[in-house]
């Protein structure tokens, strides 16, 4: 009642699924959810659970800086049918029953991969296991999690609780070289480590955590990216069918276009909708695609974050934004007496563009600076405001105060407290604070639209103050 195939791998390599047909495949479809209510998730379990995947497991490691990966040889295969129907006596599942669901669930005496029921089989299979290992990383003050048979500690410190002896160079190293109450916690729940797989990294090297690399956020290998771009410019040159052609001789197997899109969907997945290099690759895709384009459609948060943008100038500093139909605002004081600035997205702190000053009015604390040096892809761009603002409206200040590397766009909510022309030029005083550095940055109101650019303030000043829109409106109309 089964069929078997074999799907490619990384570095040539292939795996065996074992697939049940119709008529198991429809009985096992209504025992996973019976399954399901039997176990209860352990928090380090990432693989085969709602809600979590190869992202929240990366995810669990933020930055830090030294990364164990450990790999379970023959996982489905080393769970027998045995061991399936004990777990689930275990449980409180009739002798009986649990045996027939165990024949019905395995292959020649074991989990098969590509059956639906293995996934959470296996998971109610290494509940032992999970809880020993997370006592083992808590003593060793590290993070443990799983996601199905890769095993993943990681810490701040150099991880030698997890080693008998001194730490091993960075690359593979033998499991055996791992602490003996580490290694008796696999051996104890029936599991073999995979002597080839064990992989130890430390902050000088690349972290990877099931294939996703976490040095400085959630990215992916070059060497994926490139494949990507190596695609789409074989369609660009030689047209789809040749491309096509040239991608089933190296291996390839299904659509170009399906492969395509699922790639650069997993990018997305990891790095956001705004992510310049998934735009960038997103809208290469479109255009030789366009009858079946990829939408990236960002959440209000991601559009936001990517409108505004730091000024760093040697000792001047502060924030900018792109604005609709106008262009990269900031305020005068922020470039005084520049005639080109730096400008940089905190997301990636260490590559910045040169921006010229198109125009500056000192009096209105207004700048216009040239965006011709950033690509489209880079930035997201904030509506006008279709109504002016009122005194009581809600408004939020966006902006980078006392900006520092690793530091992220700073939400201020608050109401606008009063409406006042001071020196001829219109503005608006709101009742949050208005950090050195905010200025520049704008002022949204509930839909998220501009009404003001942020003046001055703080706790020094005692009023916080923003440029009325309208006094932009009426200078860019000059």
């Amino acid at each position: 009642m089964y069929h078997q195939f074999e799907i490619a791998k990384g570095g040539g390599k292939s795996r065996l699924i074992t697939a049940p047909d119709q008529r198991l495949s429809i009985l096992q479809s209504k025992l996973r959810p019976l399954l399901n209510t039997l176990y209860r998730v352990r928090n380090p379990v990432h693989g085969f659970v709602p809600a979590r995947s190869v992202k929240s497991n990366a995810e669990a490691h933020g930055r830090r800086r030294f990364i164990v990966n450990l790999d379970l040889q023959h996982f489905f295969p080393t769970i027998t049918e045995n061991r399936v129907r004990g777990v689930l006596e275990a449980l409180g599942v009739d002798q009986r029953v649990a045996e027939i669901i165990a024949r019905l669930c395995c292959f020649e005496s074991h989990l098969p991969q590509g059956a639906s029921t293995s996934p959470v089989l296996s998971n109610m299979i290494c509940y032992r296991l999970d809880t020993d290992l997370l006592r083992l990383a808590k003593t060793g003050r590290a993070i443990y999690t799983r996601y199905a048979d890769d095993i993943t500690f990681s810490s701040n410190q150099p991880p030698a609780p997890l080693f008998d002896g001194a730490l091993p160079t960075v690359g593979r190293f033998s499991p055996e070289l791992l602490a003996s109450a580490l290694r008796d916690a696999f051996q104890t729940n029936g599991f073999i480590l995979h002597p080839d797989k064990a992989h130890y990294a430390d902050r000088n090297s690349r972290r990877m955590v099931t294939g996703v690399k976490i040095n400085d956020g959630l990215n992916v290998d070059r060497r994926y990216i490139r494949r990507i771009r190596a695609l789409l410019h074989s369609i660009e040159t030689l047209g789809l069918a040749d491309a096509q052609s040239k991608f089933a001789g190296l291996g390839g197997r299904g659509a170009l276009a399906a492969h395509l899109r699922g790639k650069i969907a997993y990018i997305s997945h990891l790095k956001g909708a705004t992510d310049p290099v998934v735009r960038a690759l997103a809208q290469r895709y479109n255009k030789s695609f366009g009858a079946t384009p990829i939408t990236l459609v960002p959440t209000p948060q991601e559009r936001r974050d990517r409108s505004v943008w730091v000024v760093d100038h040697i000792d001047q500093y502060g924030s900018a934004f792109f604005l609709k139909g106008v262009g990269l605002v900031t305020a005068a004081h922020c470039v005084k007496g520049l005639s080109e600035v730096e400008i940089l997205h905190p997301s990636k702190h260490t590559t910045t563009f040169s921006a010229k000053v198109l125009k500056r009015h000192d009096h209105r604390d207004l700048a216009l600076l040239d965006t011709s040096t950033i690509p489209a892809t880079e930035y997201f761009e904030l509506d006008l405001a279709t109504t002016p603002p009122l005194v009581g409206d809600p408004v939020t200040a966006v902006g980078y105060p006392n900006w520092a590397p690793g530091d992220r766009l700073n939400h201020r909510p608050g109401v606008v407290s009063l409406i006042t022309p001071q020196a001829g030029v219109r503005k608006i005083e709101v009742s949050q604070m208005l950090t050195q550095g905010m200025s520049g940055g704008p002022i949204l109101d509930a839909n998220a639209g501009v009404v003001g650019i942020i003046h001055k303030g703080g706790p020094g000043e005692g009023r916080q103050l923003a440029i009325h829109l309208s006094v932009l409106q009426e200078w860019l109309k000059e």
